[in-house]
């Protein structure tokens, strides 16, 4: 007889984390309104995932350094309209544990 025990963190695993929204605006020729989005952190890559974990960013100090350094990457990449390293960190802000400092 195989047990399984289903815990909410194994929910999370099987959920892959998916930037939708922004692997669609990647798609497309990066033009200024997309570095303007990009620019903000409730509006870039790093606030859809945010906004998908259901949360609010209250002050960025409450993110991980590593969602930091993505984030500010991320913009970087919108501002030189490269969609390549754009999708890239896509992918690691997509594969992070988490973003956040502490567990919310």
């Amino acid at each position: 007889m195989v047990r399984v025990f289903y815990t909410q963190k194994t929910e999370q695993l099987l959920k892959k984390m998916e930037l939708t929204h922004w692997r669609e605006l990647t798609k497309q020729t990066l033009e200024q309104k997309h570095q303007d989005l990009s620019d903000n952190w409730k509006t870039c890559a790093i606030g859809e995932r945010i906004r998908k974990e259901d949360a609010d960013l209250k002050n960025i100090k409450d993110l991980s350094p590593e969602a930091i350094r993505l984030g500010y990457e991320f913009s970087v990449a919108m501002q030189q309209r490269d969609n390549q390293t754009a999708i890239e960190i896509l992918t690691n802000i997509e594969n992070l544990d988490t973003i956040w400092r502490h567990e919310l």
